[in-house]
């Protein structure tokens, strides 16, 4: 049997983190090159990223303002909440360093390491399923802000120099506010590696930070499940035919306290997650709406067909994201809840009346289940994706109205 390193949860998301200069967590020593280097990398990144922010945000304010261009703005609003997710989730890990360290601390002292355990905790099923989705997704997320990034160029290959079609003549992969007539000018080509630099930070600045909620996530999963199946299949030793009864009891209280501690500390593990990621979903879930509604009005207004595909693919990857946030957080609420169910299951009725009021206070803690919380104010379950779909359908009926107008 492999043994599985904790490692294997995290390692896309660690790339990631390396492309943008982070460090999410500190398990060991770092030379003083390493951070330099790191650091350069993390603030020319975000000052790219953010200078495009603001060219982006004047392109819209004066669009506005001279009432022209109002569908070319409001594709450029979807950019901009899509940019400013990327860099709120990037500085939100790097300002929780320290707290995602003792985190992952924690999360590791738990970890099965010996081929034993991995088998108890089924932890290939785990490994596979989080790898499975982690690739997906991160090939899903590459494949729009490349779509995106090479979209001008390739337009430019195929429908001028190739097919000769028409002229498209050079563009840059996103509208924006430049000072300068870049057309005909040799910046043109330090502006286009510039943005697609900037377009790639604001893609692993948010597909980083989903991947390592989705790890983290996974193992709490598995760790309640631990819980549920340990529960379910234990034999009560109390009143077992050839077994002493003070003994026997003995042991099922000493299962019992072992168990209701590693559960407790899982708990803990599980609010400890919502403090380090709280914020950040919480924003990702409202610039989602926005972007989803900027996107599919878009989409309504009779673009060409080549456009309509990267329509498309932004829609289809924003709503991916959400869902996918939103199915974590709902089968973390059912494997914590089925820790009850795995009360019930037990062979209870042969325990000892200790034995049956410890469970009772289990079954009744269980039953509140543990939820991934994007602040206090939403709960994250599959019924916040709805949420999220109607509000931005709301927001679609306005900006709807507001055009018509």
């Amino acid at each position: 049997m492999k043994l599985y390193k904790f490692e294997d949860f995290v390692r896309l998301a660690n790339l990631f983190y390396t492309s943008l200069g982070i460090e999410p967590y500190a398990l060991g020593q770092s030379t003083k090159w390493q951070i330099l280097f790191r650091y350069l990398i993390f603030y020319f990144q975000i000052i790219n990223l953010s200078s495009m922010v603001v060219c982006e945000v004047t392109y819209v304010f004066l669009a506005f303002r001279n009432d022209n261009n109002f569908l070319e703005a409001t594709m450029i609003m979807s950019y901009i909440g899509f940019v400013l997710v990327g860099i709120f989730k990037m500085l939100s890990i790097w300002r929780q360093r320290s707290l995602l360290t003792t985190f992952v601390q924690e999360l590791l002292h738990i970890f099965p390491q010996t081929p034993e355990q991995q088998r108890l905790y089924n932890l290939d099923i785990y490994v596979r399923q989080c790898t499975r989705v982690t690739v997906c997704f991160s090939l899903l997320y590459m494949l729009l802000i490349w779509t995106y990034n090479l979209f001008a160029i390739l337009q430019y290959v195929i429908y001028e120099r190739w097919l000769m079609w028409r002229v498209v003549g050079k563009q840059l992969p996103y509208t924006m506010y430049i000072l300068w007539n870049w057309h005909d000018h040799w910046s043109y080509y330090p502006l286009y590696a510039l943005e697609c630099i900037a377009g790639f930070t604001s893609a692993a600045g948010q597909i980083s930070c989903d991947l390592l909620l989705c790890a983290f996530a996974t193992q709490l999963i598995m760790h309640y499940d631990y819980v549920s199946r340990s529960l379910a299949m234990y034999e009560v030793k109390f009143r077992q035919k050839f077994t002493e009864p003070r003994k026997a009891m003995a042991e099922d209280m000493k299962f019992l306290r072992k168990i209701i501690a590693y559960h407790a500390n899982v708990l803990s593990l599980s609010e400890l997650m919502n403090k380090v990621f709280g914020v950040a979903l919480f924003f990702n879930f409202m610039a989602s709406s926005f972007v989803i509604c900027f996107v599919g009005f878009q989409m309504t207004m009779g673009a060409d067909p080549d456009t309509l595909f990267k329509l498309f693919l932004f829609l289809f990857t924003s709503a991916s994201q959400v869902y996918l946030i939103s199915h974590y957080g709902q089968q973390l609420i059912d494997a914590s809840f089925n820790i009850a169910t795995a009360v019930y299951n037990q062979q209870w009725y042969n325990a000892d009346i200790g034995y049956k009021k410890m469970l009772v206070l289990i079954a009744t803690r269980a039953q509140k289940p543990v939820e991934l919380q994007a602040t206090k104010f939403v709960l994250i379950s599959r019924g916040t994706m709805t949420d999220i779909m109607q509000l931005s359908y709301k927001f679609f009926a306005l900006l709807r109205t507001i055009y018509a107008e």
